[in-house]
């Protein structure tokens, strides 16, 4: 993994719940950037990630997400995980609790199933997440911005998460402000995982995923009222709270 780096002592930074990153109405909500990247709104997306908030601390609880899978029929297997992890079957993350707030481990929102619409979401493909200065993939970037890392995905395994294995996807987002708070901006790559965790991109310019997050409340009441298929959900109470040192000497 990335070594953190001591942010600048000029650098201005956010909590998740500073009343100053709530727009309100008009504001971005994570469908209004799903639907940019449909309308290929590209130029406005990457103005965004470049220009993101400057975060305290990682998020931590359930996210409502949002994304729109890039890759198309150069390798139609991708092509087809993808679209029906990213695009059918998922509905965000959850970040666990942790006693350092710049690193801690989280799981998907993933249907249980990838073919029944009725199938119940589960927690599954198991993350690590770093909040870091900044990242060589993402040079443009002015903030500071989360990684997620997925070098161990498997919990029992699911078939999603033995995909997910030989998949070898890395996250990289930012936060930006939002209709009811830091929404954020994230982007996928593929590649592999080195022995020491490190990844390496396959094309580092090109993306297999825009997904965007959002842990505030009220995404997630949106999200269950006009974004839901009236699938159950297997909620996580309490929220799990991670020893940094163990994550650390994992990875």
């Amino acid at each position: 993994m990335p070594e953190t780096r001591e942010a600048s002592a000029e650098r201005v930074t956010y909590d998740h719940n500073d009343p100053s990153l709530k727009t309100g109405a008009g504001g971005l909500t994570v469908w209004d950037l799903q639907k940019m990247v449909e309308d290929k709104q590209f130029g406005p997306l990457e103005n965004l990630f470049n220009n993101g908030l400057n975060m305290n601390a990682l998020p931590v609880g359930y996210a409502a997400g949002a994304a729109y899978p890039l890759l198309g029929g150069e390798n139609k297997f991708v092509a087809e995980w993808l679209h029906t992890f990213a695009g059918r079957n998922w509905r965000g993350k959850i970040y666990f609790a942790s006693n350092d707030t710049k690193i801690s481990e989280g799981r998907n929102r993933i249907k249980s199933s990838l073919v029944s619409s009725s199938a119940p979401i589960i927690p599954m493909v198991k993350f690590t997440t770093m909040l870091l200065d900044s990242h060589p993939l993402t040079p443009r970037a002015t903030s500071n911005l989360v990684i997620l890392s997925y070098t161990s995905p498997l919990t029992r395994p699911y078939l999603q998460e033995l995909i997910a294995r030989k998949m070898n996807a890395y996250d990289i987002m930012v936060a930006v402000k939002g209709k009811y708070g830091p929404v954020f901006v994230g982007k996928t790559w593929l590649g592999q995982y080195d022995k020491n965790g490190e990844f390496t991109p396959s094309s580092p310019d090109k993306l297999a995923t825009w997904y965007f997050l959002d842990f505030n409340e009220g995404a997630l009441k949106e999200q269950r009222e006009s974004h839901w298929d009236g699938s159950e959900e297997e909620i996580l109470d309490p929220l799990p709270n991670i020893d940094s040192y163990s994550l650390e000497k994992a990875a």
